[in-house]
């Protein structure tokens, strides 16, 4: 969906609107940043130190003044970026009496001014209100997607783990993306952030999704703090493939130094730039289990030879535990007298029996095909292959599969877009196709996407707009069930 003017004004005349976009007025944001984030991300907000935040603030505010006595006065954002750029590669700092350059943040130190990114974020917010907003979204990245997905926003394209630069520069990049949507949409400054903090949360698909049956189990590790003991559901470090449902083997480091609960994703993982380790998940669902020591399993037959045992748990986060480590693994939570059925296991989906697949094209005609003819569905009458769609000045695209549309040129449309791989191998892959099909989507009105490959579907239905979190899955074996093939029936009606 795009902003709507109409209700974007109706939030701006209502008593709650008004308050929270004076609470983003430049002057209150500057003298109660604190306030701001505990209000706005407050799981970044219970590791704030008020007193040592605002000594940080106090310093980078000293070196502005130092830097430029005659404050910013930026015309375009290619001066704010440059600016930018500048604090990167040449540090911030203050100038001594004696001409001498104190450092708060060190020439090219990406990985400080990185773990300063809110401050940093705050401190431009004050120097370049026109440009730019507090980043609040820190171990919220997965909300940012939400937003996004929902008034159709297009985020820059994610940097790489080990490149720290571009990761600081991300926050530039998301800067002039939303600039740009302030300036479409005749926000002010403070009406933006009002918009990212309060009033899109509000749009977004709050709807709880299904937890999908565990494909991978994965290695998660550190202390369980007494206050997330209490929490159903955490924030963690993950792998960025981890898929929603998947098993979480936790193991807590010194002086525990014990594997100690199964956990399920309970999100996909998310890759954060902003995030120190840069990927992450939400888990939940734990099951708190007789505690398998690092001794114990360094004398154990099987896993003393495990790579990760013999690296005593360094880098834990994000490995992936093979379905005969798992097994052996509770092997030895079932010899502590626990009953282990109360456990996740993990399914392995696998291609209908008796068909090779070699390529897309077998999954199409094989598979998607076969089906939609068994429905009764047939080409060129139901739906149809590589509808072109005009795209810009004289190009033309080509959605795999169209369902229930209209090829009048000029006017083309379609309830269901279907687009194929061979095999959607990770979660880049699926994010890459999803997005692929959005687009068509949003230029043929559909009201369902479905990507499937040689494994199964994942099925999205808009509902408002559609969210890449918010999805179903059904494997194509799970059809020979006549419940699961009569709800997929029902998704590709009209």
């Amino acid at each position: 969906m795009v902003l709507s003017k109409y209700i974007w004004d109706l939030y701006k005349e209502s008593k709650h609107g008004k308050e929270t976009i004076d609470f983003f007025e430049y002057h209150n944001v500057f003298w109660n940043d604190v306030k701001v984030i505990n209000k706005y991300n407050p799981i970044y907000g219970k590791w704030i130190e008020k007193r040592d935040y605002e000594s940080i603030m106090q310093q980078i505010g000293d070196s502005s003044l130092d830097r430029n006595p005659n404050n910013f006065d930026f015309k375009t954002f290619a001066e704010v970026r440059k600016e930018f750029e500048t604090c990167l590669d040449e540090g911030i700092y203050f100038i001594f009496d004696n001409d001498e350059k104190g450092y708060v943040i060190d020439p090219k130190d990406y990985q400080s001014f990185l773990n300063l990114h809110i401050v940093i974020s705050f401190y431009f917010y004050a120097i370049a209100y026109e440009y730019t907003f507090p980043y609040l979204f820190t171990y919220r990245f997965f909300d940012l997607n939400k937003i996004a997905d929902t008034f159709n926003i297009e985020l820059p394209k994610l940097p790489k783990k080990s490149d720290y630069r571009a990761r600081c520069m991300y926050y530039i990049e998301l800067c002039e993306v939303f600039y740009k949507f302030r300036i479409e949409n005749n926000l002010t400054p403070n009406e933006l952030c009002a918009f990212l903090y309060d009033f899109a949360p509000n749009y977004v698909n709050k709807e709880k999704t299904e937890i999908f049956k565990p494909t991978q189990a994965w290695f998660i590790g550190g202390l369980i703090s007494e206050e997330e003991r209490l929490e159903e559901v955490k924030f963690w470090q993950a792998n960025p493939e981890t898929k929603k449902g998947d098993i979480l083997v936790h193991y807590e480091t010194s002086p525990i130094s014990a594997i100690t609960h199964i956990w399920r994703a309970q999100t996909d993982g998310v890759v954060d730039p902003f995030f120190y380790y840069y990927a992450n998940s939400y888990i939940g669902d734990g099951i708190e289990i007789p505690y398998i020591t690092l001794k114990e399993l360094e004398s154990d037959e099987y896993f003393s030879k495990h790579p990760l045992i013999r690296k005593k748990f360094q880098g834990v986060n994000g490995w992936a535990i093979s379905n005969d480590d798992y097994s052996h693994l509770l092997q030895l939570i079932r010899s502590k007298g626990f009953d282990t059925s109360v456990l996740p296991t993990l399914q392995a989906p696998e291609p209908p029996q008796g068909i090779e697949l070699h390529n897309e094209r077998d999954v199409e005609v094989k598979l998607l095909e076969y089906y939609l003819n068994q429905i009764g569905y047939s080409e060129n009458k139901d739906f149809i292959r590589q509808l072109p769609i005009k795209a810009g000045r004289g190009n033309r695209i080509y959605p795999d599969y169209a369902l229930h549309y209209d090829n009048k040129r000029g006017y083309e449309k379609a309830k269901i877009l279907i687009e194929a791989k061979y095999h959607l191998k990770n979660n880049k892959e699926i994010e890459d196709a999803f997005k692929q099909a959005r687009s068509y989507a949003n230029l043929l009105e559909s009201e369902k996407i479905i990507l499937c490959d040689k494994y199964g579907l994942i099925i999205y239905l808009k509902k408002g707009s559609f969210d890449r979190y918010n999805y179903e899955k059904v494997y194509w074996n799970d059809l020979q069930n006549p419940d699961v093939y009569n709800k997929f029936v029902n998704i590709l009606k009209k």
